[in-house]
């Protein structure tokens, strides 16, 4: 087959519909960002420090469409190859944070400042990168050693890779993140073909955790939940079970569900958002969506989570191979988790915590990552043929 055959066959097999969606997702949040950043009730302090963000959104939105169409023409088994620097890369981004420390202004390390010569500061949230990159890493290295992965060493190093990362995010801290990452790379491990007697014993492993966990929440003073979260998730989690009035906690999640259900059926209208949210531009999108256009409006939106979500199966399970497959899938994975979170903590059905909407709520390393696992999942998506040079990079 001549390039220009290839080019030709590329073209025809693209997914215009996986692409234009994720591009009207991304725009859409855009305006909402606008409207959420534009309240009546918002502190003049705060619609000065808001204000502007629907604008850097569009930077992020412009710059991630063109990160999208980039990896669509980069052929995913060339990045697939570059596996094990692509994890060095990671780990060596969560240590830098991890040695730097918290920033006081807000005890957290999440945000890695990346000094660009004409540009200012770049900060990059290495959590959100871990998401990809650990799905590009597990993708390939069980596809390397997808005769031997199932043996119980071998299945210990690839637990133990995720682990590391894993640990580091979390104690950032972000949880959100880190339950991202374990949920994609548990679907990448499902879908490798795992064996069902370790998820057998995986969950005779987590359940009576989970059990000691809860019968922990019930004391009033927990012996264990506050060594292992920080304070502030141990609250969130508690005000969730046992709600607390008047706290800032049970506030934000009150207003949240006032505001879907002020929504209704079609919703209040475009930018008649009445009720104030704190954070709505990112970890509230969704309730500012239900508000103004209701359950209809909020229906379509996750009609079209959904319809990426289909795509990405539908990919994976078209791909020529195993590498391509478990990179579909564990997008497909990272999109369900994400949005399931989202919409759970802003219903009240899950306790409090910062998981973006995707493609919806602000923030660059958000869209850029999501907009370049898309792009993979649009590469993995074209038509090809296995010829002598496919193989050779196989």
């Amino acid at each position: 087959m001549t390039r220009k055959d290839a080019i030709l066959q590329g073209l025809k097999s693209f997914d215009y519909l996986l692409a234009l969606t994720v591009i009207a997702v991304s725009v859409f949040g855009i305006v909402m960002i606008y409207t959420s950043a534009n309240h009546s009730g918002m502190p003049v302090a705060q619609q000065l420090a808001f204000g502007g963000l629907w604008r850097l959104q569009q930077v992020h939105v412009i710059s991630g469409t063109v990160l999208m169409l980039i990896f669509a023409c980069i052929d995913y088994r060339l990045i697939g190859r570059l596996y094990l620097i692509i994890y060095g890369v990671l780990m060596a981004l969560l240590l830098a944070l991890f040695i730097m420390g918290p920033d006081p202004a807000t005890n957290t390390a999440r945000w890695l400042p990346i000094p660009i010569p004409g540009l200012g500061v770049l900060s990059l949230q290495p959590s959100e990168f871990a998401k990809i990159f650990m799905i590009i890493f597990l993708a390939k290295f069980l596809e390397v050693k997808k005769d031997s992965y199932n043996k119980i060493l071998w299945l210990g190093l690839v637990l133990f890779s995720i682990a590391v990362p894993v640990f580091f995010v979390a104690t950032q801290p972000s949880l959100s993140a880190a339950l991202v990452i374990t949920f994609a790379s548990l679907v990448v491990l499902f879908t490798a073909g795992l064996k069902w007697r370790y998820i057998i014993i995986g969950v005779a492993i987590v359940v009576p955790i989970l059990v000691f966990f809860w019968l922990d929440l019930q004391r009033e003073e927990p012996i264990l939940l506050y060594r292992i979260f920080a304070e502030y998730q141990v609250t969130r989690i508690r005000t969730n079970l046992y709600p607390i009035p008047g706290s800032d906690e049970w506030r934000q999640i009150e207003e949240s569900r006032r505001a879907i259900a002020a929504g209704g059926l079609t919703g209040r209208g475009f930018m008649d958002n009445q009720i104030y949210l704190i954070f709505a531009h990112n970890d509230l999108i969704f309730s500012v969506v239900a508000e103004q256009f209701g359950f209809v409006g909020s229906g379509i939106l996750l009609g079209a989570i959904l319809i990426m979500v289909v795509k990405c199966i539908l990919i994976a399970l078209r791909a020529i191979d195993m590498q391509g497959k478990l990179i579909a899938a564990g997008v497909a994975g990272m999109l369900i988790f994400e949005t399931f979170v989202h919409v759970g903590v802003v219903t009240g059905l899950l306790p409090a915590t910062g998981m973006p909407f995707p493609f919806m709520s602000y923030g660059g390393s958000m869209i850029w990552v999501h907009m370049i696992a898309m792009g993979m999942v649009l590469n993995i998506g074209l038509k090809r043929e296995v010829d002598e040079l496919d193989e050779d990079l196989l």
